[in-house]
C-alpha cells in the first residue's frame, strides 16, 4: 500500500511539473522603464517605453515612448516598410519663452545596424526659426521614423534624435532601435 502511495504521488509530481500555468493574458507588455529618484538624473518622474536612451539637460520630461501612425502605443518595435514609428516626448517644464513662443530645432538620423545613415533629417524645425512655434503646441513632440525601401537583409535601425531650445542650453537626445515586421 506504501509503494503505491509513493507511486501516485511520484505521478502527480511528474504532472505538475510537465504542466505550463500562465496566469492572466499573454500580451507582451511594453517595455517600461520608470526613472526614480535612485537614478539621480534629470529624468527623475518620467515615464520611459520601448528601451528608449534619453538624456535631458535644462528640461523636465513626462514620457516617452513609441506609437503607429494611429498614435496607438507599440509593444514591440518593429514597423513594416513604409509604417511610421512615432516617439512622443511629454514635456513637463524647461523651454525659455519669448512672448509666449519657444524657439526649439530638432534632427534625426535612421541607421542600419552596420551604422550606415538612410536618412538625415536636421533642422526639421527652421520654417519656424524667426516665428517660433507656440508654447501650447510643444508640450508633446513627436518625430516620425519611416523606412520607405530596405534591401534583403537589412531588418534592424537605430534612430538617433536631438531636440534642442535655441535661447538656452536645454535639450533632450537620445535613441531606439526597431525592427522591420
Amino acid at each position: 500500500m506504501k509503494k503505491r502511495k509513493l507511486f501516485y504521488l511520484f505521478v502527480l509530481c511528474i504532472l505538475f511539473c510537465s504542466c505550463n500555468i500562465t496566469v492572466g493574458d499573454k500580451k507582451t507588455d511594453v517595455k517600461t522603464k520608470p526613472v526614480t529618484s535612485e537614478d539621480n538624473t534629470t529624468l527623475n518622474g518620467a515615464i520611459i517605453k520601448n528601451d528608449i536612451e534619453l538624456e535631458a539637460t535644462g528640461v523636465k520630461l513626462k514620457a516617452a515612448y513609441l506609437t503607429d501612425a494611429d498614435f496607438k502605443p507599440l509593444t514591440e518595435n518593429k514597423a513594416a516598410v513604409g509604417e511610421k514609428i512615432y516617439l512622443v516626448i511629454k514635456m513637463d517644464t524647461g523651454w525659455v519663452k519669448e512672448n509666449g513662443k519657444l524657439f526649439i530645432e530638432t534632427s534625426e538620423r535612421i541607421l542600419t545596424s552596420a551604422g550606415r545613415v538612410v536618412v538625415s533629417a536636421d533642422d526639421i524645425f527652421k520654417d519656424q526659426e524667426k516665428t517660433g512655434l507656440d508654447a501650447a503646441d510643444t508640450k508633446d513632440i513627436s518625430l516620425s521614423a519611416l523606412i520607405t525601401h530596405a534591401d534583403p537583409g537589412l531588418n534592424n535601425f537605430e534612430v538617433k534624435f536631438r531636440i534642442w531650445d535655441k535661447k538656452s542650453t536645454a535639450e533632450v537626445k537620445g535613441k531606439y532601435n526597431f525592427s522591420l515586421k
